[in-house]
C-alpha cells in the first residue's frame, strides 16, 4: 500500500509526533524496567517470589496503552500471569489489513547485582544516550515503542483503515507458549500479519554503535535443548595413574566421567565446525548454527570433592539448527556423531552416554519475498531516512533473527510474522543490558510507518 495518497505527508506528521514523544518514551521505559518481571518459571528461580511480576509490569504498561487511546483487554490463562492486549479499531476495515505488534514482558533473572554498574539491575537509568537495566533490549523498550507508535499516529491525526493490536505477553523466555502468545492466538486475537518486536540490530564488534539497527527478520533458526550425561566408575583419586599411564589396569581402577564428558564435548565441537561449512543459509551469517555447551557439571555422587574418580558428567546443550532441516534429522545426526566418537573409547563403547532431548523451539519461516516483508522493510527505510531499496535482489536490511522468538507461533498459526525491534541480543541476558534512545525513537517511527503502510489510511 506504499502508493496510498497522502502517505508521504502522513509520515512527516507522524515522524514529528514521534520526535516529540522522546522524553515521555524514555521515562515510560525506565519505569517499566523498574518493575522486575522475571519469568517465575525460569529454571533456578523461586516461583512464588517472582509470580506477579509480569502482572505488575503489564498493569503499568496498560496506562500507556490507555493513554494512546487503546481499548485494553486481558487474556489470563495462568493465575497472576495476564497477557495485555491493546486494540485500535480500524476506521475502514473492509478496505484495510490488520496488524499485530507483539512483545513479551517477562525477562530473565538479573544475576548478581554487584556485577551491574551502580549495583542495580532494575535502575532504568538514563546515561550516555542509553536506558539501562534488565529488559531494556529484551524487550521492554519495544513494548513502550509500540504504545508510543499508536500515540504518534493519534497525535498526528492519522486514522488507520485496518485494525491494529498491541500485545504484551508472558512466558516467552521459557517457551510457555500456551500461556503467552499461543494462548492469545487461541483466544481469538488474530490479524493479517504480525511484527514481533524483538531486538534485531546485527551482532557487531562495537555493540554500542552497530552499523545498522531495526533490521527486518522474517526467519529464525530452530532451537533444541539437549542433556548429555556420561557415567563413570568411582574410585580413589590416587588411582589416577592406573587410568592414564602405560601399564595401568585402566577401567578396573575406575573411569573418570568428567574426562569422558570432555572427550565428547571436544567431539561435538568438531561437529559444530563441520556445521559451519555444511549448513549455509543466505539470510544467516556463516557459522550461525551451533552447539552451545552452556552448563557442565560432574564429580562423585554425594561428595563434590576431587578425592574420588568422578562418577558422572552432565552437559547441557543449546543447539541452533537450520530452518530448512528437520529437527529429527538434527537429533539423529548428533546422536550418530556421539555414538561414532564413543566407539573409539573402550569405556564409552560399553557405557554410552545418555542423550535426553528436553525442549524444542521450532524455527520461524516467512518467505523473504512475502509482501509483508517488503512492506515492513520499505517502512523501516522511510522511518530511518534511508533511500528506498532498488533492484531485483533481496533488500540487505532483511536478514535472519539471531535468536528465537514468538514469530514462530504466528507463522505456524497462518499469520505472516517477522521480527523487528530496537536494541541487540548482544545486550539481552547480559550484565548492563541497555538500549539506545536513538533506537527507541526510530522504533516508534518504524512501527507507526509499518501500521500506516500495511493497515492503510482511512479514506485513501
Amino acid at each position: 500500500m506504499t502508493d496510498q495518497p497522502g502517505l508521504g505527508e502522513a509520515r512527516r506528521r507522524v515522524a514529528s509526533a514521534a520526535d516529540a514523544l522522546a522524553t515521555r518514551a524514555v521515562e515510560a521505559i525506565g519505569d517499566l524496567i523498574r518493575v522486575p518481571s522475571v519469568d517465575p518459571s525460569y529454571p533456578g528461580v523461586d516461583h512464588a517470589e517472582h509470580l506477579g511480576g509480569e502482572a505488575r509490569a503489564n498493569q503499568l504498561l496498560a496506562r500507556s496503552y490507555e493513554a494512546a487511546g487503546c481499548r485494553v483487554e486481558w487474556v489470563e490463562i495462568a493465575a497472576q500471569r495476564p497477557n495485555l492486549i491493546g486494540l485500535v479499531p480500524g476506521h475502514d476495515p473492509d478496505h484495510g489489513r490488520s496488524l499485530i505488534l507483539n512483545g513479551h514482558v517477562d525477562v530473565v533473572p538479573a544475576g548478581r547485582s554487584e556485577d551491574w554498574t551502580g549495583g542495580d539491575p532494575w535502575s532504568g537509568r538514563l546515561a550516555d544516550g542509553r536506558i539501562w537495566g534488565r529488559g531494556a533490549s529484551d524487550q521492554k523498550a519495544a513494548l513502550v515503542c509500540a504504545a508510543m507508535a499508536v500515540t504518534a499516529l493519534r497525535d498526528a491525526g492519522v486514522l488507520l483503515a485496518g485494525d491494529l493490536t498491541l500485545e504484551s505477553v508472558v512466558g516467552e523466555e521459557v517457551g510457555e507458549h500456551d500461556l503467552g502468545t499461543g494462548g492469545v492466538i487461541d483466544a481469538g486475537f488474530r490479524a493479517d500479519a504480525a511484527i514481533v518486536t524483538e531486538p534485531t540490530a546485527p551482532i557487531a564488534a562495537d555493540p554500542l554503535h552497530p552499523p545498522v539497527s531495526l533490521l527486518v527478520a522474517p526467519i529464525s533458526a530452530g532451537l533444541l535443548w539437549l542433556t548429555l550425561e556420561v557415567s563413570g566408575r568411582r574410585g580413589h583419586n590416587n588411582l589416577r595413574p592406573e587410568l592414564v599411564r602405560a601399564g595401568g589396569v585402566g577401567e578396573l581402577a575406575g573411569a573418570n566421567a568428567v574426562e569422558k564428558g570432555a572427550y565428547l564435548l571436544a567431539a561435538l565441537q568438531n561437529l559444530e565446525q563441520q556445521w559451519g561449512q555444511r549448513y549455509l543459509h543466505p539470510l544467516f551469517k556463516p557459522g550461525h548454527f551451533s552447539l552451545h555447551p552452556g552448563v557442565i557439571s560432574g564429580g562423585p555422587y554425594g561428595a563434590m570433592v576431587p578425592f574420588f574418580i568422578s562418577e558422572f558428567c552432565r552437559i547441557e546443550y543449546s543447539i541452533l539448527y537450520p530452518p530448512d532441516v528437520a529437527s529429527e534429522t538434527i537429533k539423529a545426526e548428533i546422536t550418530s556423531f556421539v555414538r561414532r566418537a564413543e566407539s573409539l573409547d573402550p569405556w564409552l563403547a560399553d557405557h554410552p552416554a545418555e542423550l535426553t532431548w528436553r525442549f524444542h523451539w521450532p524455527p520461524s519461516v516467512l518467505a523473504p519475498d512475502h509482501p509483508f516483508v517488503a512492506s515492513v522493510a520499505a517502512s523501516r527505510r522511510a522511518a530511518l531516512g534511508e533511500p528506498a531499496h532498488a533492484g531485483p535482489e533481496l533488500d540487505p536490511r532483511v536478514r535472519a533473527f539471531d535468536a528465537v522468538d514468538d514469530a514462530m507461533l504466528f507463522n505456524r498459526a497462518g499469520i505472516p510474522a517477522l521480527s523487528c525491534g530496537p536494541g541487540s541480543i548482544q545486550f539481552a541476558h547480559a550484565v548492563d543490558e541497555s538500549v539506545s534512545v536513538a533506537d527507541v525513537i526510530a522504533a516508534i517511527k518504524v512501527y507507526a510507518f509499518a501500521a500506516m503502510d500495511w493497515c492503510g489510511l482511512a479514506g485513501s
